[in-house]
């Protein structure tokens, strides 16, 4: 039987093994490969631009798989994200999922909430990861715990985020006649 095969506009090792966690519970045997990818969008997007940041690096894997005929099945693009609702601030993550055919699907992890004093130095331009890393006294938190695992304390670590939202966003593949019926 010949592999389901996905590529990713990453090659972070955590967005990796979350699409092969969320993948693997319905493609058997898979096949994964992350790749070095530009989101296009700011080190810190806000807001749609995060959907944005996930769809062009879903694109671009697919670009890539299509100039070097890698053939892969489904390309995943992962961008994490700062989302204004209701006068607050959260922290989130877009998963875009397209395949060979041009379907696509978004999802996302859940929200949660940012303090001020973290927001401020958000929009005065820094990242979100490397202000986790000088709060936890440690570098390159984002292919570890994230911001997810430092607020929650280690109970919802990234990979367990992501696991969930790649989740989330196969399931118009899931349920195909459901979402991409010809009208």
């Amino acid at each position: 039987m010949k592999p389901t095969k996905v590529l990713i506009g990453s090659e972070n090792r955590v967005k990796i093994e979350s699409v092969r966690q969320s993948f693997s519970k319905f493609f058997n045997p898979l096949e994964i490969h992350g790749l070095s990818v530009d989101s296009g969008v700011s080190a810190q997007p806000f807001d749609e631009e995060t959907f944005v940041g996930a769809k062009n690096r879903a694109e671009q894997a697919k670009r890539i798989s299509d100039e070097q005929h890698l053939n892969a099945n489904f390309f995943v693009g992962i961008e994490g994200g700062v989302l204004q609702l209701h006068n607050r601030w959260f922290q989130f993550t877009v998963i875009h999922i397209l395949d060979q055919q041009h379907r696509e699907s978004f999802g996302t992890t859940g929200l949660y909430e940012l303090p001020d004093r973290i927001v401020e130095k958000l929009l005065a331009g820094i990242e979100l990861s490397a202000i986790i890393d000088k709060l936890a006294g440690d570098f390159n938190t984002k292919e570890k715990q994230s911001a997810s695992g430092f607020f929650t304390k280690g109970a919802v670590d990234r990979l367990q985020n992501y696991t969930q939202a790649v989740t989330f966003a196969l399931i118009p593949f899931l349920n195909d006649s459901l979402y991409f019926q010809r009208k």
